[in-house]
């Protein structure tokens, strides 16, 4: 990461990740990113993080507004710091538009998140895509889609599996990436089932 870099400020998304065993502190970085990104713009940023006593041990985090997974929403056209967050707390974020700068913890990834949208990478300099094609969106699409009814019955499993052999087909089904876009626009209880058709469709890819 080496220190601030102006690059910072060129993109809408920052992913700092974890790096197992590294020298570099990519958590305390990420906090300085997040609060120089959002002195840049003359804002006050939001803190997005599962409990507010995630916030409560950093000073720089004072007087600032707190979301949490229980508590608070997350307003538009603002700085939003995703502070070691769970992907429950991060659908808070859905549907909003924010510069967000996210800040990862160990115990919950957010790969698949940066490739969908387009995040820059500040350990690897890095713009990150989930590599879809027009037809792979499309299937993506479909796959949500067909949940809008929480993926609760067999005729909405054997549709989103059709959705699931054409991105097999194109060599484009990633099961974090599928589950990330989905978590984007269905509940949680919706995922549960979503994860279950999953599992079903690659124990038959496997068996295949």
């Amino acid at each position: 990461m080496g220190g601030i870099d102006p690059e910072y400020l060129k993109h809408q998304y920052l992913y700092v990740p974890w790096v197992d065993h590294s020298k570099v502190d990519t958590v305390e970085g990420g906090k300085a990113i997040g609060l120089y990104v959002a002195q840049h713009y003359k804002a006050r940023p939001t803190i997005l993080c599962p409990l507010k006593s995630n916030a409560a041990y950093h000073d720089e985090f004072n007087k600032l507004t707190v979301v949490t997974e229980r508590s608070g929403f997350v307003g538009e056209n603002g700085v939003v710091i995703a502070w070691c967050p769970t992907h429950k707390v991060m659908q808070k974020l859905h549907g909003r538009q924010n510069i967000v700068v996210l800040v990862e913890w160990p115990s919950e990834r957010f790969d698949a998140w940066a490739k969908l949208m387009g995040a820059y990478n500040v350990v690897t300099g890095e713009v990150m895509s989930a590599g879809l094609s027009e037809p792979g969106l499309k299937a993506l699409e479909g796959i949500v889609w067909e949940g809008y009814n929480g993926w609760h019955d067999s005729i909405a499993e054997t549709l989103t599996t059709a959705h699931l052999k054409e991105l097999a087909a194109l060599g484009e089904y990633d099961r974090a990436i599928v589950l990330e876009y989905a978590a984007q626009h269905r509940g949680e209880t919706s995922i549960q089932r979503l994860e279950k058709i999953l599992n079903r469709f690659e124990r038959g890819l496997t068996a295949a």
